[in-house]
């Protein structure tokens, strides 16, 4: 190990100047140490095991040394039988083996706040360390390769002083990596003053001057920020500030960062700075045990893509004076946009293909119009520019060839090619030779707009003859090493062809939230008053860069009467008002090419023209893939009859394109939520959209299963696109019956799975169709309006559903006789509204009456015959006949796992019953394994969240409390009561009964206060859910006073009713509690 001087600078490695690229220096913070800071001990790095946080504050005035180091410069440093087992000094034994083309340096000056600890106190100032610094890294770094530095904390500062203060410094410096560096102050003022205050205590004195500078906006702090910004934006170098992601525990206090965030970035612009953080506190990030810790991989990665990229230029050959110095050419109809941000990832990418090798020359960047592929060209243009003084960048129009063979004649006289004004002069060649020629200097090409494949590719090659005319345009794209050509197309087909096989192809995706919220701030401010709204907005927008400059385009052009809030709200209220605000003539931007500066909409439908006029078939298949849900669109459901050869080559273009992506085994397809507006938008103007309306729904209706649990997956798979397609406005009456018929389908399939509410909007929507169109007493109009009362009664709104179901049962009897299918429905629904109601005796006759007949004229094993009979058994348990509730629902069970199977739902919810009826025997062993039973297949048929699935985990802790397994059933009633609350809302009956049941619970372990305040919410529920008359409303009341009485005599709480519910309150069984 290499002997550490503590103050000055200390080679760690020795390689010779021809050997290396780089020096890297390392420079300590506050109370820091040229190891120490930079030297990790075994358990103690960031990325796991303990953490030098979970020592708290002591571990950061106790560094790891068996004593105090020397007074002495020279041996200033712990010996290596000192330290502690198993200790890491990173920079020499990571980073110098893992980066053998640098010089590795550390440097360390006198800046302990408590004084005396480790080394005599100095009282230099700031000022005085970066002078310090200057001279040093002038007098001893003698050589002109650049530099890297690496500062933690207070070594930032230091390093920002030097720099300002020495021009030899700044220029060498090329990259700064600050690790939690206070630029604007330390968030903590009051951490110095208890490191001050341990000094105290332990005889020493704290360096007054490096404490005062620390205070959030000193003078001196400022000054030096203010003047290194000032350098910085010069882009001199490149800066990464790393901020902490933890704060320090063990002394209160200190729980949060050393260094906030507001202090640990310098606030540059984000091609100036990037700014990320560490999981570790203000200590622990600058110490890593592992290469595979996270700090060391990021400051790793950015010292490998730094030399990588930045010193790139530095092996490029020399060339000739056409190619050199200010010969260079820099044909570029933009310049830098000053408000681009983000792309890094993108940017570097090119870098990386363009410098992997020589031989691959082309490289293209592909993705959706409006995407950003053009200002990303245009960024890196300006970066070769900085990058590659001596490296020519050319822009050409390639979106068809005149725009191409423009470029190359503006590239003839640019140079002033030789023979360019000769009379028929073949520009096209003459440009194609002179660049090909190695010894004309290194190029980068960008052809933008590379859309249309049969720009430069002839139709039909095998007929070309040799004329020039005639050549493919292809023909005229160098191949030689010394010109690079980035692409920018729309269509992956023309990219990948014009690249091709040894060329790379990079797709643009939207932006991520955080480059596409930079974008937006770039031309709308942005405050904590509507940060929120701004997300929002750029999520409803899907990061598409065109739609955000262009809605902020119109929010700062409407300012103040129109804001980001109140654009938002716009933008939600319907597709006209999205339409309008995407489509707005009004702004043009002119950082694009004056061919495709076209609102965002409008830049979407070129390229469906493009695709209609080649390929006809693929423009049906995007406007009937439009008509559906945006995700998620099922191949068998746009497929129809088409050959698996015709749909694939129709579906080409639409990916090759971006308006459209293939899911997970390309058997499903997603598209932009903006690119299916803009398509029916384009589809309304053509004036099809009526055409495409019938044709999904058509597609839609006959794609439906019937909903039945066998189907179960296909629906929840076709349920969005059904959703959507009855959504569209239609005025053909055949077409409004198709919607109804799906809405219908779609509404029972949601009962099915729990989703009342949905339902209930689903059958209302086909109900108001059909009897529209049909009449009110048409039979599917009735089936319709039958189906609301039960979606109705699942949501617990039993009075309205007996309501709905008088009226329907009223109808049907008239219209279809007593003893229709359809009738007896209506008669077994209406029994089971009553129920729900507490009416059990009426509904107890209804139900055997509805049994009778659906046995003869449906037969003892048909579902609703069986529907019936377990209805019944509801009304007989209610009433206190166990024994034959328990026999019926022995006999329902039996014929179900006959006719359904062990695993339907109808047969869980049978075995759930026969566990009820066992549990009010008191049979409560037999019961708990039934409910078991249903609880296991209910949650594989159903899911956990399913009403059915909560209601028999309630039965099952009611079996298991019955049992005095009351942690047991404290759990399962938490957890289902918790799911209840959120899938049907805290007043459903099932919800309540939920909180009774939890009562009773604690009532039955004597913790009556517990109970006291369940049954008084559970009895204001049952009271505004079901009415105080309801035996489930007057059991709970009898459990409130019960309770109330053994809480200490406080008043009963009389019933709602009347006089005479005392006589009821007696009739309720001590079981209801």
């Amino acid at each position: 190990m290499t002997n550490v001087h503590r103050l000055g600078l200390t080679r760690l490695t020795d390689v010779e100047e021809t050997q290396y690229d780089l020096n890297v220096v390392f420079i300590h913070g506050l109370r820091g140490h040229p190891r120490g800071t930079w030297e990790a001990a075994a358990g103690l790095h960031p990325d796991g095991g303990k953490t030098e946080k979970s020592r708290g504050f002591r571990s950061l005035i106790k560094r790891p040394f068996t004593k105090p180091p020397s007074t002495s410069t020279e041996q200033a440093q712990p010996s290596p039988s000192t330290l502690q087992s198993s200790t890491i000094f990173w920079p020499e034994q990571y980073l110098a083996s893992d980066f053998s083309k640098a010089q590795i340096w550390t440097y360390g000056y006198d800046a302990d706040v408590i004084g005396g600890l480790f080394q005599s106190n100095n009282k230099n100032s700031i000022s005085q360390h970066g002078r310090d610094l200057s001279v040093k890294l002038e007098r001893e770094i003698d050589n002109d390769k650049p530099i890297a530095f690496i500062v933690h904390s207070l070594g930032g500062v230091v390093l920002k002083d030097a720099i300002r203060r020495s021009g030899a410094v700044c220029n060498q410096t090329k990259l700064i990596i600050f690790l939690g560096t206070p630029h604007r102050g330390s968030a903590y003022s009051g951490w110095g003053q208890i490191a001050s205050n341990l000094a105290r205590l332990a005889l020493q004195d704290s360096n007054k001057k490096l404490l005062e500078t620390l205070e959030v906006n000193n003078e001196v702090l400022d000054n030096i920020h203010e003047e290194f910004k000032v350098i910085a934006f010069k882009g001199a170098f490149k800066i990464h500030s790393f901020q902490e992601a933890q704060g320090i525990t063990g002394m209160k206090g200190l729980d949060a960062k050393v260094v906030d965030d507001f202090s640990s970035k310098l606030d540059l612009p984000r091609e100036l700075e990037t700014v990320e953080s560490i999981n570790a506190n203000h200590m622990q990030m600058a110490r890593y045990y592992r290469r595979e810790d996270e700090g060391y991989r990021a400051i790793s990665s950015i010292l490998k893509a730094f030399l990588r990229q930045e010193l790139h230029f530095q092996q490029t050959p020399s060339t000739n004076a056409r190619g050199t110095g200010s010969n260079a050419r820099f044909i570029m109809p933009f310049s830098k946009d000053k408000l681009f941000v983000g792309r890094k990832d993108i940017i570097a990418n090119i870098t990386e293909h363009r410098a992997a090798s020589q031989t691959h020359t082309r490289t293209a960047l592909y993705g959706l119009g409006g995407i950003g592929k053009s200002q990303i060209a245009i960024e890196y243009a300006h970066k070769i520019r900085r990058a590659e003084p001596d490296t020519s960048v050319v822009w050409i129009h390639a979106s068809n060839a005149a725009r191409f063979q423009q470029g190359y004649r503006d590239i003839a006289d640019k140079i002033l090619l030789p023979g360019r004004e000769v009379p028929g002069a073949d520009i096209m060649q003459l440009v194609y030779s002179w660049l090909s020629e190695s010894s004309n200097g290194q190029w980068l090409m960008i052809l933008d707009n590379v859309d249309d494949d049969g720009v430069f590719f002839a139709e039909n090659e095998d007929t070309v003859s040799s004329a020039e005319h005639e050549k493919s345009l292809e023909s005229f794209l160098p191949h030689t090493p010394n010109v690079r050509i980035l692409i920018t197309s729309r269509n992956r087909t023309a990219a990948i062809n014009l690249v091709g096989g040894h060329g790379d192809v990079v797709p643009v995706e939207p932006m991520a939230e955080v480059d596409a919220l930079a974008l937006l701030q770039t031309r709308v401010p942005l405050d904590e008053s509507n940060i929120s709204d701004a997300k929002a907005l750029i999520h409803a927008l899907e990061g598409i860069p065109l739609a955000i400059t262009h809605a902020a385009a119109y929010i700062k052009t409407r300012a103040p009467m129109t804001t980001v809030s109140s654009y938002l709200k716009l933008f939600h209220e319907s597709e006209a008002n999205q339409v309008h605000l995407l489509s707005n003539k009004e702004w043009k931007d002119i950082r694009r090419d004056h061919d495709s500066r076209h609102a965002v909409m409008r830049t979407w439908q070129i390229s469906f023209r493009q695709i209609r006029e080649r390929q006809p078939l693929a423009a049906n298949l995007l406007a009937l893939m439009c008509m559906f849900d945006k995700q998620g669109i099922p191949k068998r459901l746009v497929q129809a009859g088409t050959s698996e050869l015709d749909f694939t080559d129709a579906l080409a273009p639409l990916l090759s394109f971006s308006l459209v992506r293939a899911e997970v085994g390309e058997q499903a397809f997603e598209m932009h939520r903006l690119v299916q507006l803009s398509t029916r938008m384009w589809l309304e103007a053509e004036n099809e959209l009526g055409k495409w309306v019938k044709k999904s729904t058509q597609v839609l209706s006959a794609a439906f299963p019937s909903g039945d649990y066998e189907t179960w997956t296909e629906c929840e798979v076709i349920l969005p696109h059904a959703k959507e397609v009855m959504s569209h406005a239609t005025r053909d009456e055949k077409d409004s019956l198709e919607q109804a018929r799906i809405g219908y389908t779609a509404g029972w399939y949601q009962i099915y799975r729990g989703e009342c509410k949905a339902a209930e909007t689903c059958l209302r929507m086909s109900a108001e169709v059909r009897e529209r169109v049909l009449g009110q007493e048409h039979p599917l109009t009735l089936l319709n309006v039958g189906d609301i009362g039960v979606a109705l009664e699942r949501q617990g709104k039993y009075g309205e559903a007996e309501v709905i179901q008088r009226q329907v049962l009223e109808k049907r009897e008239k219209v279809l006789g007593l003893e229709h299918p359809d009738t007896l429905c209506s008669v077994a629904y209406l029994g089971s509204a009553l129920c729900r109601q507490g009416k059990y005796g009426e509904a107890e006759v209804i139900q055997r009456q509805v049994l009778e007949k659906r046995e003869k004229v449906l037969g003892l094993e048909h579902v609703d015959t069986l529907f019936s009979a377990s209805e019944l058994g509801v009304a007989l348990e209610r009433q206190g006949k166990y024994e034959e509730a328990e026999a019926i629902r022995r006999q329902i069970l039996a014929k179900r796992e006959k006719v359904l199977g062990l695993e339907h739902p109808n047969t869980l919810c049978s075995v759930a019953y026969l566990g009820s009826a066992l549990c009010r025997q008191n049979r409560y062993k037999e019961a708990e394994v039934m409910h078991r039973r249903a609880a296991e297949g209910m949650e594989k048929v159903y899911g956990w969240e399913h009403p059915n699935t909560l209601s028999n985990i309630n039965s099952l802790a009611e079996a298991l409390s019955r049992q005095g397994r009351w942690e047991e059933a404290e759990i399962m009633y938490q957890r289902s009561q918790e799911a209840l609350e959120k899938v049907l809302g805290p007043e459903h009956p099932y919800t309540v009964t939920g909180v009774h049941n939890l009562a009773s619970l604690f009532h039955q372990q004597h913790e009556y206060r517990t109970a006291l305040k369940l049954f008084q919410r559970a009895y204001s529920g049952f009271v505004k859910a079901l009415g105080a008359d309801h035996p489930d409303t007057l059991g709970c009341l009898q459990g409130l006073n019960y309770t109330i009485e053994l809480c200490g005599g406080l008043a009963g709480i009389q019933s709602d009713s009347s006089e005479g519910s005392k006589e009821q309150i007696d009739s309720v069984t001590k079981e209801q509690l």
